[in-house]
């Protein structure tokens, strides 16, 4: 299976190895548990997972299991509603047809009687990604081991520093990167925003690289309070 280096995500090797080790799963039918904690980038890895053998079924995490099983069956182009009565066949429906897979991310929303269904549909040998905080791995140990024990867990980190220095380099001086990176205590989504913002702000004042100053003078009114 190959990587595309050039798709709009950081060239982390963790992320690339895993994004294999995804595909081998899904394409034996098999499923994963991605965790990582907030603004570790679990939702842009999953916009990674295209795999050309099988079709994407993304699924809204808030929805019960009535509207999920339904939504299932519509993103498959069959007619299905919503119905505590129809829960069953939906879910027979489902475990007969092949050539998918699901993506759910947030599943760390998911209504918790939801997870039994799940269980039939990936016994069917329907592959399931889920991405969510790592309290789901926390609440299916202890509430559905059954369960826990089908999924390869991957676990994102941050990405390293260098990584950021790297792809930013003509744009933010190394040791202003570093000072974003600490003040955003790892962050990701945090740490990217702040970057952005420093690079608007080298253009308004018609800077060429963004130097520790101009980091710091973003840093303090914005997120000061929240993470220095």
């Amino acid at each position: 299976m190959t990587y595309n280096r050039k798709e709009d995500f950081i060239n982390d090797g963790r992320r690339i190895s895993y994004l294999r080790s995804v595909y081998t799963r899904i394409y034996s039918g098999q499923s994963v548990l991605v965790e990582g904690a907030y603004g570790y980038g679990k939702t842009r890895f999953l916009d990674m997972i295209k795999p050309k053998k099988l079709m994407t079924v993304r699924l809204e995490s808030l929805d019960n299991k009535h509207e999920i099983l339904a939504s299932i069956l519509h993103e498959l182009d069959y007619d299905a509603i919503p119905s505590h009565w129809r829960t069953s066949t939906h879910l027979k429906k489902i475990c007969c047809l092949s050539g998918f897979f699901i993506i759910i991310d947030e599943a760390n929303d998911l209504d918790r009687r939801v997870w039994p269904y799940f269980k039939r549909i990936i016994d069917s040998a329907i592959p399931i990604v889920f991405a969510g905080l790592p309290k789901v791995r926390t609440y299916l140990a202890s509430e559905h081991p059954d369960i826990l024990s089908r999924l390869k867990v991957l676990i994102l980190y941050p990405i390293i520093v260098e990584d950021f220095i790297e792809k930013y380099k003509t744009a933010i001086m190394p040791e202003a990167i570093e000072q974003i990176y600490v003040a955003t205590k790892g962050d990701m989504r945090k740490f990217e925003q702040v970057c952005t913002d420093c690079i608007e702000e080298a253009k308004e004042l018609k800077c060429n690289l963004v130097d520790i100053n101009l980091a710091l003078k973003i840093l303090q009114p914005n997120i000061q309070s929240d993470f220095i």
